[in-house]
């Protein structure tokens, strides 16, 4: 009897403790699920922010395309400079509107500090100081709203068709991310001639980039000749060997040859004639250079000298 308590109190005791551990993995599981579902609230998600890169050509909804060539945030006063290049196909005149994520239902104010030749230095002034993001709208401003009669062109219908034109047209929109926009301390103090300085060393360096592609453009496409003269030299030669009826073929082979021979020509002519066009403005810039300098040294000059006699 006394052996079978034991064994009875043996089976007691192991259930028990398998009831533990089961109530254990149980509590576990339960604190892991519960701890899934309330994640959100105590675990920090960020948002993904667009960031559109410097230099790279963004595709527009009119024009052909447009590019951040320089970007700078000023914590000092919280604005960010922006230069901007567009592609434009008129004269229409552009506006902008700027808003930030921290504040989106604000629209900033957004100076244009310079223009010249589809470049535009922009200032969008009273940034929170965690902006956070801002999105930068372009749009093309119409003189006035047009309504073209479509059927004018297109049919000698007497019914009356109309499109209308936007007078207020979205171009694109550039983004900028806080975390990866550059930052530079203190106030500026850059003039009108600084800013036109800027814009002609971006378009100097745009040309020398160009002039370079066509270097590359012409050695590509020069090896590309060489290698057909030759491969025409090689079915010359052939043709000594060849009865009537294959020589028929080969000469018609080598006039391939010679038209892409001649197209080769013909476009490496074309590069070199850009090649020398972009030297000769290349070389503009540099005069247009010479001269900015030269105007923001008298205006430093002539303030200076201001500044002298207002102390005297």
């Amino acid at each position: 009897m006394a052996f079978k308590k034991q064994f009875e109190d043996y089976r007691f005791n192991l259930n028990r403790n398998r009831s533990w551990k089961y109530t254990a993995m149980l509590i576990f599981f339960f604190i892991g699920f519960l701890s899934l579902l309330t994640s959100k609230f105590y675990l920090k998600t960020e948002d993904p922010l667009y960031h559109t890169k410097t230099y790279e050509a963004v595709s527009s909804n009119i024009t052909g395309t447009v590019t951040i060539e320089n970007r700078v945030y000023h914590p000092a006063d919280y604005s960010l400079d922006m230069v901007i290049k567009m592609d434009q196909t008129d004269e229409e005149e552009v506006s902008f509107v700027a808003q930030e994520k921290a504040n989106p239902s604000v629209k900033l104010p957004v100076q244009l500090l310079y223009e010249d030749d589809g470049y535009y230095v922009v200032r969008v002034s009273e940034l929170s100081p965690n902006w956070e993001a801002l999105a930068f709208d372009l749009y093309q401003e119409n003189e006035e709203k047009e309504t073209v009669n479509v059927d004018d062109v297109t049919s000698d219908s007497e019914t009356d068709s109309t499109e209308e034109i936007d007078a207020h047209a979205l171009i694109t929109t550039l983004y900028s991310d806080q975390r990866k926009t550059k930052s530079e301390e203190g106030k500026r103090t850059k003039t009108k001639q600084d800013y036109a300085l800027l814009v002609n060393e971006l378009e100097k360096d745009f040309v020398k980039k160009k002039m370079k592609n066509y270097e590359k453009a012409i050695t590509v496409e020069a090896k590309h000749k060489r290698q057909t003269q030759q491969e025409m030299n090689e079915l010359q030669r052939d043709m000594k060997y060849q009865v009537q009826e294959e020589k028929a073929d080969t000469e018609s082979k080598i006039a391939m040859k010679k038209d892409a021979i001649q197209s080769s020509d013909a476009s490496i002519q074309l590069y070199k004639d850009e090649q020398k066009s972009l030297q000769e403005k290349l070389q503009k810039l540099n005069e247009k250079q010479q001269d900015l300098a030269m105007k923001r040294k008298t205006h430093g000059d002539a303030k200076g000298t201001w500044l002298q006699n207002r102390g005297t």
